[in-house]
């Protein structure tokens, strides 16, 4: 264990053998580090947070301090971090309100600034670029990527594999394996090069573009066009994962504008005239 001597470690942290802490980090009574973590300068974590093992965590980065709620009050809650993650420079994560944990999954990559309000649930695999802004309670599941400066308001969901653009926003869900722009967020096309890496079968992909096809330009409304959806296309996971995500949606989920470029099928967007398609709910 290597731990800078300038660093304030409280009694009843638990810090593995093969950890490290660099000079002027803060770590409470509650904390965890899991081995071959390295926690850098200035960073602080408090709550009751477990950080899981080979973790980098960069300067100024605080995790665990109490949520941005007025709600709150002094609730023993916390932060948990999986395996493999890097967090970089000044990133928050706040603790849970009332109880339970804010969490992030294995092997994420927070860039500079991003902020993680309190109960948010972020799955594995997932990046968020630089200033990347969650409320409090927002899911993102797993290998979503964010670039810059997003902004996402409490309690929505994102789905699997979406990728967002920078500076978008939203107050309504975004769906699972597309491509999201703009403020409000609507959906642009499929995420075909991330859909590629998660090596997801080609002819899954092509069921999950011919099942937005018939969500976003079938002009059916959401109950006919999901019943229709489960009637004619192969149920593979994730052509159910897509129905069950607009059908437990609590917000309502983003519309959809779709690109008619003349890349429109090598980029996997829903060639068709441009249209939008209102708030699917």
């Amino acid at each position: 264990m290597t731990i800078h001597p300038t660093a304030i470690i409280s009694d009843g942290a638990q810090i593995h053998e093969t950890a490290s802490i660099g000079p002027g980090a803060i770590i409470g009574p509650n904390v965890k580090i899991g081995k071959g973590t390295k926690i850098g300068p200035y960073v602080i974590i408090d709550g009751i947070t477990e950080i899981g093992e080979d973790c980098n965590i960069f300067v100024g980065t605080t995790i665990g301090l109490e949520p941005q709620d007025l709600s709150y009050n002094g609730e023993p809650t916390g932060v948990k971090m999986g395996n493999r993650c890097t967090v970089r420079e000044y990133v928050t994560i706040h603790r849970a309100t009332k109880e339970g944990f804010t969490t992030v999954g294995d092997d994420c990559f927070l860039m500079a600034y991003v902020h993680l309000a309190h109960n948010c649930q972020i799955g594995k695999g997932v990046i968020m670029a630089n200033a990347s802004s969650l409320a409090g309670y927002v899911t993102i599941d797993d290998y979503t990527v964010t670039s810059g400066f997003i902004i996402m308001h409490q309690h929505l969901r994102i789905g699997r594999f979406c990728m967002l653009s920078g500076m978008t926003g939203s107050r309504l869900d975004l769906p699972p394996f597309t491509m999201l722009d703009g403020r409000p967020a609507m959906v642009r096309g499929l995420n075909a090069l991330g859909l590629k890496r998660g090596k997801i079968p080609p002819e899954v992909r092509s069921a999950i573009k011919e099942a937005y096809r018939i969500i976003y330009r079938s002009g059916l409304n959401i109950t006919n066009a999901l019943a229709r959806v489960e009637e004619e296309i192969e149920p593979y996971p994730e052509i159910k994962e897509i129905i069950n995500f607009f059908r437990t949606s609590k917000r309502g989920v983003a519309a959809g504008f779709l690109d008619d470029s003349e890349y429109a099928e090598e980029a996997g967007t829903l060639s068709g005239p441009r249209r939008d398609y209102g708030v699917m709910s």
